[in-house]
């Protein structure tokens, strides 16, 4: 196997179609509506607020990174690693340790004093990936608020 990771070009579409479908099956995700999809596709197009790194064995796509860039992070800004997705059938293989290389050259170059990224407490995969690779283990308390509730929560927060 030969792993190639490159930023997402716009000819990168269907390849990261077919790797966020993957991503969300393997996750037992419902699939994303083709509205949901062409958003997603014309912010990463648009390199605004998202950016996605995508691995490669020959023309084959195998994984992916999506990140964006936040702050604070300290004084500076941080590298947010939203999803390190890598298809099942090429685990074990460097493809996940190619993507997150990728991105730490990114986070060099963009002058990051630190690159960030969560799992879920579920997924003993990606934990022990990361224990293998000696990443420093945050205690961090993660909350989400689903689209469906949005109202619900903004209610509970605006003053009456």
């Amino acid at each position: 196997m030969s792993v190639t990771v490159r930023a997402f070009r716009a000819e990168d579409a269907e390849a990261f179609r077919t790797l966020q479908r993957a991503c969300l099956a393997y996750y037992q995700i419902a699939p994303a509506t083709h509205d949901q999809e062409e958003r997603v596709l014309s912010l990463l197009r648009a390199e605004r607020h998202m950016a996605c790194h995508l691995a490669f064995d020959g023309t084959q796509p195998v994984g992916f990174a999506t990140w964006g860039l936040s702050f604070p992070a300290g004084p500076g800004i941080s590298l947010v690693m939203k999803e390190l997705f890598v298809s099942p059938t090429v685990r074990q293989k460097g493809v996940g340790k190619a993507l997150l290389s990728a991105l730490i050259d990114v986070a060099r170059r963009e002058g990051c004093t630190r690159f960030d990224w969560a799992i879920d407490g579920t997924n003993g995969g990606a934990q022990r990936f990361y224990e293998a690779l000696a990443a420093p283990k945050m205690t961090k308390q993660s909350y989400r608020v689903a689209e469906t509730e949005f109202d619900a929560f903004q209610a509970r927060i605006e003053p009456k």
